[in-house]
């Protein structure tokens, strides 16, 4: 079809070509339904391209159901020279998650990508494409901007775009009439144009079929009359193939069957007349009905895949199965893929025979797969043919790896009701981590799985773990003793490493830091690499609670050895979160965001929900500094708040609300709040729950309630409220604030002076403790109070706006102002007076403060008035001066 109509996509796709040759890389996506010319628009950018000196590589998505994970990728690796083929294959590493394995491949494939140099990589038909596949496209295509690399992809849609994000997209329309006018030509006669563009709709796919039916009746130089031909792409093929012999015909079908591409060797060995099959080939090739590619002159493939599918719905039953299984065979023979013999052979399962070698084949096919999606599709196949305890648990823990949670435990009960122990304790551990809406469930596998199996120590340890995460502590306690018991005794590692979470889970941080830490040091010796993350993990946020700024950075060096020892998203995830919580307490808070942000996206991509929302409990914690609550307020109420009756969401909502003002959601988070606290479980969220409360009840002046908060946590003055989930300084911080609020003046001094000391490696909550005692010495009024809180709150100001605090800043510059004289200043003069004190003129003032110069003057004239000051140099000794006592 040329270019007939399709001029601008070519001269697009030539402008990103030229662009990704000098380092802006980029993408393109073709999107237009069956028939559009994408493969004609995508064939011209490849020539021009390789006339130009790229390289081209070409992959392509097929609907096969038997073509493996990551197909597409895998034939275009196999255009670049340099790349190793088994790029995309990686057996998962010991203790690795199927998840961390699929992230792993994908991050060294889109590396080695990017470093082959100027490449122009096709990817057609995407709608077919499978996750892994589409996965490992959305991150390169993030990887693109800065390289040399050009991907143009091409879809039908519906086809979501953030699958290629950044991607220039080049919607492929239907001809309009002037356009089938220039593909029927000159010669045509002028009153065909409208009846083509009405019968084909200006697809140009149906529009050749027409144009090829008139040539062959030589109707095109006629006037146009009745159309003795229907639209629909099946009988245009129809009349194509007719033309064709009948061995043709047969062994068309036998290609259909073999699939959208077609391996001659492969149809040959199948085929019942195996000589004959080349001639009958090139009677298709001839036709049209079948095309090759000059560079895999052993592979072909239709013209089209309607044409395909239309040659496979006429396949009789009898001739379809017959198909399938001598393919089956050919490819088995072959050494293909274990999944594109199991395509085959479920599709020829007929008998108690035919069915054993199609769950055989499906059983092979879900073991080797990479993708989880994949292996379930597999798994499923398995079970429809031969429902088996075993193949279900296969399936759970597919299903596990891949988020479908609520799947998995369906898989599970049906597992253990077949009575089996052995079966019954491995669906009791299939999915682990989680609990919220899944407890109950959960704790019924193991119930279950207990009764039948007798006390196995990795299931008590499952069983104290839901019971802890439900608040059920001393249960859990009772439980995880018994399951570290039995551990001791069977000697097995992952015995013992389950059996240590279990305990960690039920001891409270705060009131057992040293058994806390002595339980990490354990899990980080057993040699289990999930055992060590762990221990990581949980002596950082023991350091973190010390204030030990030292030896978190320490542990942190260490974790990042791990992650990249083990290259697993999980110990990535928990990398960006301590490393984002040391930026926090630096005052870093852009990198901060940043890294928070990079954990929140990978806990997305593995399909981790909870991980993703702790991002805005960081959040919470970061905006009291920033002073942008509201940023993340929103997002976190939408899943907090159906979680209230739960005590650390109804305190995580209720501060991040408290600090942005929120008076109603502080409200609805106390309501929820304040009957419970007196019955919440000893363990390491009962503390952060109390001391938040007390500050949630000072602020709405339930000073009852606030007093009962103080008394119980008082004890825990010298920790700090700091975790990877959140920071929020010295708890004797807290103290003071509620001790402020019940009118105990001494104690909220002597609470706010620890916190200065205390917070003194960590300058955005040293900024916070000073103005807090600033504001508690101003309340108490004893002699020499206000001169010191003076002092206090200008220090406070000064680090607040060198470190991008305008919360904490406006606060402590208001109170200094207020104790040094300058009280008579409004906000906006005693802004304006720090500004003409750094050297601005009026002109800056005024569009900084989005002011007109005139007002800035008017701000000016008052200020100088107000102070009994003359001149602008005046301003500058008077800030520099009280900026100094």
């Amino acid at each position: 079809m040329g270019l007939v109509g399709r001029v601008p996509e070519v001269v697009a796709l030539d402008r990103l070509r030229a662009a990704a040759a000098a380092g802006e890389g980029g993408a393109a996506l073709l999107v237009g339904e069956a028939g559009m010319g994408k493969t004609t628009v995508v064939e011209e950018a490849v020539a021009r391209a390789t006339a130009a000196g790229a390289t081209v590589a070409t992959g392509r998505a097929v609907p096969d159901e038997g073509a493996p994970a990551y197909w597409p990728w895998l034939r275009l690796i196999e255009d670049l020279p340099g790349l190793p083929p088994e790029l995309l294959t990686a057996a998962t590493a010991a203790g690795e998650s199927p998840a961390a394995a699929r992230f792993r491949v994908a991050q060294r494939t889109v590396r080695a990508l990017r470093e082959t140099g100027h490449l122009v990589l096709v990817l057609e038909d995407l709608h077919w494409a499978d996750a892994g596949s589409l996965a490992l496209l959305r991150l390169l295509s993030r990887e693109l901007p800065g390289s040399r690399l050009l991907v143009i992809a091409t879809a039908r849609p519906p086809f979501p775009l953030d699958d290629v994000p950044g991607a220039e997209v080049l919607r492929l329309e239907p001809w309009e009439p002037a356009a089938v006018g220039a593909y029927l030509g000159p010669a045509a006669h002028a009153s065909w144009t409208p009846v083509v563009h009405r019968l084909s709709g200006g697809n140009p796919l149906y529009v050749r079929e027409l144009t090829r039916q008139l040539s062959r009746e030589d109707r095109l130089r006629r006037p146009a009359g009745g159309v003795g031909v229907p639209t629909e792409l099946r009988r245009l093929v129809g009349r194509r193939t007719a033309q064709l012999g009948a061995a043709c015909r047969d062994l068309l079908g036998g290609a259909a069957a073999l699939g959208a591409e077609i391996d001659v060797a492969v149809l040959r060995a199948a085929a019942p007349e195996p000589a004959a099959v080349d001639d009958l080939l090139t009677e298709a090739l001839d036709a049209g009905v079948l095309t090759d590619d000059p560079w895999r002159p052993a592979l072909l493939r239709f013209a089209h895949d309607l044409v395909r599918q239309a040659r496979y719905d006429d396949l009789a039953r009898a001739e379809r199965i017959a198909w399938h299984h001598r393919l089956a065979d050919a490819l088995a023979d072959a050494g293909a893929a274990p999944a594109e013999i199991a395509r085959h052979r479920v599709r020829c399962a007929v008998d108690a025979e035919s069915r054993q070698a199609a769950v055989a084949a499906c059983r092979a096919a879900a073991a080797a797969a990479l993708d989880f999606a994949e292996a379930i599709r597999w798994h499923d196949h398995t079970i429809d043919l031969a429902d088996s305890p075993a193949d279900r648990l296969a399936r759970a823990l597919a299903s596990y790896a891949d988020g479908r949670l609520d799947h998995a435990i369906a898989d599970c009960t049906a597992v253990q009701r077949a009575g089996v122990p052995t079966l019954a304790v491995e669906a009791a551990l299939v999915v682990r981590g989680v609990a919220g809406a899944h407890g109950p469930a959960l704790e019924v596998l193991c119930e279950r799985a207990l009764a039948l199996a007798g006390r196995h120590p990795r299931v008590l340890a499952q069983y104290a773990y839901l019971l802890a995460e439900r608040g059920d502590v001393r249960r859990a306690g009772e439980i995880s003793a018994e399951a570290m018991t039995l551990a001791e005794e069977s000697g097995d590692p992952d015995d013992v490493a389950a059996a240590v979470h279990a305990r960690h889970q039920i001891v409270d941080p705060f009131d057992q830091p040293e058994v806390v830490l002595a339980l990490a040091d354990r899990s980080c010796s057993l040699d289990r690499p999930d055992a060590e993350l762990w221990g990581r993990t949980w002596r950082i946020d023991m350091f973190l609670m010390r204030g030990d700024t030292t030896a978190v950075e320490q542990e942190t060096a260490r974790l990042s050895t791990l992650a990249d020892r083990l290259g697993w998203p999980l110990a990535r995830w928990h990398l960006l979160r301590a490393r984002a919580a040391r930026s926090l307490l630096a005052g870093r808070f852009t990198e901060a965001e940043q890294l928070a942000l990079e954990a929140r996206d990978l806990a997305v991509r593995t399909q981790d929900g909870a991980g993703a929302q702790l991002f805005y409990a960081f959040g919470g914690g970061l905006a009291l500094h920033t002073g942008r609550s509201e940023q993340y307020l929103g997002r976190a109420a939408e899943w907090l708040t159906s979680l209230l009756t739960v005590p650390i969401a109804a305190a995580q909502l209720g501060r991040t609300a408290m600090d942005a003002g929120d008076t109603t959601t502080v409200e609805l988070c106390w309501q929820n709040l304040r009957p419970i606290l007196a019955g919440l479980p000893p363990d390491g969220r009962r503390t952060y729950v109390l001391i938040t409360s007390g500050e949630l009840a000072a602020w709405l002046g339930d000073l009852e309630s606030a007093r009962k908060c103080y008394d119980r946590t008082v004890r825990y003055e010298h920790i700090h409220l700091n975790n990877t989930t959140s920071c929020y300084g010295a708890t004797a911080r807290s103290l003071g604030t509620i001790a402020s609020a019940l009118g105990d003046h001494d104690a909220a001094v002597r609470h706010l002076t620890t916190a200065v000391t205390m917070d003194a490696s960590s300058p955005p909550f040293e900024a916070h403790a000073k103005l807090g005692l600033a504001q508690a010495l101003i309340s108490r009024a004893a002699p020499g109070d206000r001169r010191r809180a003076q002092d206090l709150a200008t220090e406070a100001a000064t680090a607040a706006r060198r470190l991008g605090m305008p919360p904490v800043a406006t606060a402590a510059q208001t109170l200094a102002d207020k104790t040094s004289g300058a009280g008579a200043l409004t906000t906006r003069e005693r802004e304006i007076a720090h500004l003409v004190a750094e050297g601005h003129p009026n002109r800056t003032i005024a569009a900084d403060l989005v002011l007109s110069e005139r007002t800035v003057e008017t701000h000016v004239r008052n200020l100088l008035a107000k102070l009994g000051l003359t001149n602008r140099t005046q301003i500058a000794t008077w800030i520099r001066t009280t900026s100094q006592r």
